[in-house]
Order: structure tokens, then C-alpha cells, then sequence
């Protein structure tokens, strides 16, 4: 979720969430692109929209050869009714429509690609001259993966993942096609990008700025900080993360390496199945009462340290109290990126680990889903 901070003095007073997000921008929130796909409305016909029919037809198109492309479009037509006729079972489609896989070829196809994940995964390492504008781009260098452990640091994002409502939509998931029908399930899913664990990308903050395709992909591989708060944040909701906090994980692990993501540890994870404890609105202070990252160490990290991102297991870079998204625009506008939602950071050590950022490529998206692993 971006930054929650930007609330109107009048919240009390805001107008429904259709409001601040419908039409051509937002009252408030400006910042969020919501999907406009809010779900068919279209009739269907025994259980398919004329969209998805015509959709899986395209696909066939490229996929089926001709005799298979007719006939999975009148099983599609005919809904649960009887297989029209001649139509070839799922194995003879599979068959026809894509034609067999030599053994070898299959085996060559595996090689390979285990070969391009080998070369892939690569740990951070020099940043970019010193003032420069942007982001320093890490430089990869081969990973040893034998004997390494991997760590899912996403949330699982269903209809239930806590969010924000004043700026994002709870997701939705609906299927669309039916392997009783066509043979195979397809669902089409409606969600803001900033849902669940997901990456803030420059564009977040200012236009003009590099939106989530045009993140360097060696900077989606980088060495892992975890800096723990979880006794702090336990008694503090709106505990942020100082200056000192970095200074005593340099004490005990050294300096932070260049090209690194520092992650924030608070433990909030554990909340996310409770929505009340992860996201838990003072209407008094008309804040999100949630730890946040500092300005200092914000600075600090920006200034001091060579790093290609930091994000935290909370839902906002920025502590819920602080009004506007100070944090956000430091590291957004220095061409970095962060991670909000993060999950699991206990199961990782404080430094040694390597983070791979599996971000959505987005064409002009402003933050993606990610699946953020680490290995260890």
C-alpha cells in the first residue's frame, strides 16, 4: 500500500471510496491507478462471457490446430452439455494442439533452463559513482546456489489481505473458464498494484521517474539487511526505525555492503490475519497507528550507505502518524526502490542472506506485485 499518511483533515467528511477513485483521477490518493476492471457485467451463456469465449477462440487460434480449435469452441458454446462431436479427448488435444515433446527435447528444455536461473541469481555488488543521480546499479557476480536454503518473504494475496480502503480496492478474484467446460481454469483477478507485498517504484512518488518495468534487474538482486525493531514495535505501534538501529547492526555485522536492500523486521507480519491489529485506525489522530522507517535513517542509508533499496513488514515505508509520505519521497525520488509487506523476516538472518525480487513487469506501473525470496 503506498504511503497512508496523505489523509485529508476532513476524513470524517470524505466522500466514499467510488468518489476519491472513480472517473479519470482520484480526490485523494491521486497517486493510485485502480484497475477499471471491476468485474463482467456482460451476459453470459451457460457460464462463459462472450469475452472470455472469444478470448480462449484467440488463443486457440495460435495454440490448436484447426480440427481442435472448432471443437473446444462448441464444448465452450454448449456449456455443460454433451462433447461435440468428433471432438477429441484432452489427451488427444494436447496431442494435436501442441504436438508431442521429444524426451530429450523436454530434458534439453529443463538444462536449460537451469543454466539461465544459475546465471540469473547474482549477488549486488558496486554501486554507482559517488553523486550520482539514481539508483546505483549493482553488479552481478556468480552465486554458488549448492547448499543454500530459500526463504519466502511474500504474503499469499486474496480477497481478504488487509488494505487501506480510503486508496485501494480490496483485490477479487473471479473465474472465467472452466475445465468442465474447455478444459482448463482461468480466473481474472481485480487489484491495485500496491497490494500485498509489492515494490514502490520511482514513478510512486513523481512522474516522469522510473516506473516498474525499467527497474535494473541487477538491482532486484541484492545482498539482504534485516534490522529487528519487534521488541520496540511489540510496546510502540508507531516506532520508526533511528539512525542507531543501523549503527548497532554494523557493530555486530560490519558495514552495510553496497548494493544492498535493507529490510525492516517489526514482526507485523504476524497481524495479517488479524486486519484490526495490521492496519489499526486512530479516528482521533485520524492516523494509521504502524511502525515506519525514520527520515534519519532514511538519509543515512541514502547518504551514507550505497544501497539499491530498503522496505519493511509493514504497509507503508513511512510511520502511520507522519501526515506526509516524507520517506517515500526521499527513496523514491533518489531513483531507488522499496518493498512494503514484507513477510517473514524472522526466518532470515541479519546479514549473509541475498534477496531476489521477482517483480511483476508492469509496462508504466507505478509498483507491481513481487515474490520476494531469500536465499540463505
Amino acid at each position: 500500500m503506498c504511503s497512508p499518511q496523505i489523509l485529508a483533515a476532513a476524513l470524517a467528511e470524505a466522500p466514499p471510496h467510488d468518489d476519491l477513485c472513480g472517473g479519470h483521477g482520484h480526490t485523494v490518493g491521486a497517486h493510485h491507478e485502480h484497475s477499471a476492471h471491476d468485474g463482467h457485467r456482460a451476459a453470459t451463456h451457460r457460464g462463459h462471457s462472450a469475452a472470455a469465449h472469444h478470448e480462449h477462440s484467440a488463443a486457440m487460434h495460435h495454440e490448436h490446430n484447426a480440427v481442435t480449435h472448432h471443437a473446444e469452441r462448441a464444448a465452450a458454446h454448449h456449456g455443460h452439455g454433451a462433447r461435440a462431436p468428433h471432438e477429441p479427448s484432452a489427451s488427444a488435444t494436447h496431442e494435436h494442439g501442441r504436438g508431442a515433446v521429444p524426451a530429450a527435447e523436454g530434458i534439453g528444455r529443463r538444462r536449460a533452463l537451469r543454466t539461465a536461473l544459475g546465471a540469473a541469481l547474482g549477488i549486488a555488488g558496486a554501486s554507482a559513482a559517488a553523486g550520482a543521480i539514481g539508483a546505483p546499479r549493482a553488479q552481478a557476480q556468480p552465486l554458488n546456489l549448492s547448499g543454500f536454503r530459500v526463504r519466502d518473504l511474500t504474503h499469499a494475496v486474496g480477497p481478504d489481505f488487509p488494505v487501506f480502503n480510503l486508496y485501494v480496492r480490496q483485490p477479487v478474484q473471479r473465474q472465467v473458464m472452466f475445465e468442465e467446460i474447455i478444459g482448463f481454469n482461468t480466473a481474472e483477478w481485480t487489484m491495485n498494484e500496491h497490494t500485498g507485498t509489492h515494490i514502490d517504484v520511482p514513478a510512486h512518488s513523481q512522474r516522469g521517474l522510473a516506473r516498474a518495468d525499467a527497474i535494473p534487474v541487477e538491482n532486484l538482486v541484492a545482498p539482504l539487511c534485516v534490522v529487528r525493531i519487534t521488541e520496540r514495535a511489540a510496546q510502540d505501534n508507531t516506532t520508526e526505525l533511528h539512525v542507531e538501529d543501523l549503527l548497532d547492526w554494523e557493530r555486530r555485522n560490519g558495514r552495510i555492503p553496497d548494493g544492498a536492500f535493507v529490510a525492516m523486521d517489526t514482526g507485523w507480519y504476524h497481524r495479517v490475519h488479524d486486519p484490526a491489529a495490521y492496519l489499526p485506525f486512530d479516528p482521533l489522530r485520524l492516523a494509521l497507528l504502524i511502525p515506519g522507517i525514520g527520515p534519519d535513517a532514511a538519509e543515512f542509508l541514502l547518504t551514507e550507505r550505497s544501497i539499491v533499496g530498503f522496505g519493511t513488514d509493514s504497509s507503508s515505508l513511512d510511520v502511520g502518524t507522519r501526515f506526509e509520505p516524507m520517506v517515500h519521497r526521499m527513496l523514491l525520488r533518489s531513483g531507488r526502490y522499496g518493498i512494503e509487506n514484507l513477510a517473514a523476516l524472522d526466518t532470515v538472518p541479519e546479514s549473509g542472506a541475498t534477496l531476489v525480487v521477482g517483480a511483476a513487469k508492469l509496462r508504466g506501473g507505478f509498483g507491481a506485485p513481487v515474490r520476494a525470496l531469500a536465499f540463505v
